[in-house]
């Protein structure tokens, strides 16, 4: 079978997987020159922030990868 060209689209090859969590922990790797951040929220979990969005963060600190790890997630912090 030859490749069929195709319109590049981001597809999902990996069904979901789903952790309950009851408290995050996380480590980040940054990559100021390739504007790239990466964060592994209880080893389990990547996010990445890059280019523009990358460039938005600005300065961060511990509470702004605090509060981008529980939007990124939807977790409400516990009282």
């Amino acid at each position: 079978m030859n490749a069929v060209a195709v319109n590049p689209k981001q597809v999902v090859v990996v069904p979901a997987r789903t952790a309950e969590m009851n408290a995050v922990t996380w480590r980040t790797t940054d990559d100021a020159f390739r504007r790239r951040l990466h964060i592994v929220v209880n080893n389990v979990a990547p996010i990445v922030i890059e280019g523009d969005d990358y460039d938005a963060l600005g300065q961060w600190t511990d509470d702004t990868i605090k509060a981008l790890v529980l939007a990124r997630l939807e977790l409400v912090e516990a009282v």
